[in-house]
């Protein structure tokens, strides 16, 4: 995926644009607008990370468990009943050839008491630089002593949008599983980051996994918009049957015997312009919360990312 998009995995609107100093406030709300509250709902999924290596679009290399990743879906009462989203995807460096990498967003969105919808996000992920087969080859086995991560927070409602972004490092052994002490380290440096404001179209006013999580939920709808680092996109989902991976989900006992299985195709644009992005997912057909059995993303033009549901325990 291209930049902007990876950091949805990771300017549209017109207006003064104002820039200020201040803490950064939405991430710290996040757990405001849950504190003190057990979750109504609360189901986790987690995932396998497998590779394959792409030359000229076709598959080259496949290697399996070379990390990890988990799908969060929260949903709780009061506090204009917040949903809370969550993905995170990781590398293992001992089974990736020492390759440490990250990808995490967490959003919570709730209904205000006028009737609005307010979001609120944190995403983190590796400031890798890679862009060719040779690139990746060079950061194999990398001796580096500190990693580069990029974070952001960012808070969507009342017709406006703030965001803060920053760079931070830490030590290169802190792997991505340990992901709540980079969680930590980015706090601290987005505390003292510019916040960005600009305003948002009300059919806008919404984040990305949660604009996600309702097309997944509702079989009659199929795009969406929503807003990230202040510039809006347009989600579009398209659906179809999988018998042949409902047979495979079957008899791995993550699915019923009489479930059946979609592939959802989402196809991602910012809508001033550039390159459109596309992932797939598959779920569980008819599901209220569809937490997906298999994530399949193309992180770079040359590595397909896929993410498959382990089984849960005891099974």
């Amino acid at each position: 995926m291209r930049t902007l998009s990876r950091r949805t995995v990771l300017g549209a609107f017109t207006g003064v644009t104002l820039t200020g100093t201040a803490r950064a406030a939405g991430f710290d709300e996040l757990r405001d607008w849950t504190a003190a509250r057990a979750p109504r709902i609360d189901l986790q999924r987690r995932y396998r990370a497998d590779a394959q290596i792409l030359l000229l679009g076709m598959p080259l290399l496949h290697r399996e468990s070379v990390g990890g990743g988990s799908v969060v879906w929260r949903e709780f009462e009061g506090a204009g009943g917040a949903r809370l989203l969550e993905f995170h995807g990781f590398s293992s460096p001992d089974r990736a050839a020492g390759l440490n990498r990250l990808g995490f967003i967490r959003e919570i969105a709730r209904t205000t008491e006028s009737g609005r919808t307010e979001c609120i996000y944190f995403g983190l992920m590796t400031a890798s630089t890679e862009e060719s087969v040779d690139d990746a080859r060079k950061a194999l086995h990398s001796t580096a002593r500190e990693q580069n991560y990029t974070a952001i927070d960012g808070r969507i409602g009342a017709g406006e949008t703030t965001t803060a972004t920053a760079n931070f490092s830490a030590p290169a052994p802190v792997s991505g599983e340990r992901h709540s002490e980079l969680v930590d380290r980015a706090r601290q440096a987005l505390a003292s980051a510019n916040r960005v404001a600009s305003g948002v179209a009300p059919e806008c006013a919404h984040s990305f996994l949660q604009v996600l999580a309702d097309l997944l939920g509702h079989r009659d709808r199929a795009e969406a918009r929503y807003v990230y680092a202040g510039r809006a996109y347009l989600l579009r989902v398209t659906r179809n049957p999988d018998g042949r991976a409902a047979e495979r989900f079957r008899e791995r006992r993550l699915i019923g015997a009489s479930e059946d299985v979609v592939r959802v195709t989402g196809r991602l644009r910012r809508e001033d312009g550039g390159p459109e992005t596309e992932f797939r997912l598959w779920i569980p057909a008819g599901g209220a919360r569809p937490l997906p059995l298999r994530i399949e993303y193309q992180a770079k033009s040359y590595l397909r990312l896929t993410f498959e549901a382990l089984a849960p325990a005891g099974v």
